[in-house]
C-alpha cells in the first residue's frame, strides 16, 4: 500500500519556489546569450539573489544545467508514457506517439537547442548524467515501440520484420524530426503525415 508524501513545510515551498526561480532565469539567459556567455554572477542578477545564495542552491552553472535538463526529461517521459498503455490497435498508438512526442518537444525547443549547444551538437550534452537519464528513458521507448510493433506482426497487421531494427529505426525517425523543426523550422502537418504513412505504410501487411 502505498503512501502520499508528508506536505512541504512553508520553509520548503520557499525553498523550491527560490530554485525554481533560479532555473527559470538562468533558462531567460541561455536563450538571450548562450550557455557559456552566461556566467552565474548574471544568472544571480537576473534571478534577484545575491551570488553567495545561488551558490547555496547550485554549485555551478554545469549543475544549473543539469537540473534543468533532469526537470524536462521527467516532464516528457510523464507526457508520453500513458499513449503506450492505450489498448487502441498498435497503428493507433504508435501514430498518436509520434504526434505527442512531437508536441512535446515543440513546446520545449529552447531546451533542445540548449541541449545542443552544450554538447556541441553532437547528440550528448557532455553531462553524464543527462546523457544516461537520456539513454535509459530511450531505451523505454524503444521497448515500447517493439512491443507495439509485435502486436501489430502478431495481429497480422504488420509484415513480419525484426521488430528490434523497426523500433530503432522509428525512434530515429522521431528524433529526426524534432532536430530539424528545432534547426529549421517547424514542417505543417499535413507534411508530417505524410511523412509518417511513407514510413508506417511500408511495414502494412
Amino acid at each position: 500500500m502505498s503512501t502520499s508524501s508528508p506536505p512541504l513545510s512553508r520553509k520548503e515551498r520557499e525553498k523550491e519556489r527560490h530554485r525554481k526561480e533560479i532555473m527559470n532565469a538562468a533558462m531567460r539567459l541561455f536563450a538571450e546569450q548562450g550557455y557559456h556567455s552566461v556566467s552565474m554572477q548574471e544568472i544571480a542578477s537576473e534571478a534577484e539573489f545575491a551570488i553567495g545564495t545561488l551558490y547555496k542552491f547550485f554549485s555551478s552553472k554545469r549543475e544549473l544545467f543539469r537540473e534543468i535538463m533532469i526537470g524536462v526529461i521527467d516532464d516528457i517521459t510523464s507526457e508520453l508514457r500513458p499513449i503506450f498503455q492505450s489498448d487502441a490497435e498498435p497503428l493507433t498508438v504508435i501514430g498518436s506517439f509520434l504526434q505527442a512526442r512531437r508536441a512535446a518537444f515543440k513546446k520545449r525547443y529552447e531546451y533542445i537547442r540548449l541541449y545542443n549547444i552544450v554538447g556541441n551538437g553532437f547528440g550528448s550534452s557532455g553531462d553524464e548524467v543527462v546523457d544516461a537519464m537520456i539513454a535509459e528513458r530511450s531505451k523505454e521507448v524503444e521497448e515500447n515501440l517493439k512491443s507495439q510493433f509485435s502486436r501489430g506482426i502478431e495481429s497480422g497487421l504488420f509484415k513480419p520484420v525484426n521488430v528490434e531494427v523497426l523500433a530503432r529505426l522509428f525512434e530515429d525517425f522521431c528524433q529526426t524530426i524534432v532536430r530539424s523543426e528545432a534547426r529549421r523550422g517547424e514542417l505543417d502537418d499535413e507534411t508530417i503525415a505524410s511523412i509518417k504513412d511513407l514510413f508506417l505504410n511500408g511495414i502494412l501487411a
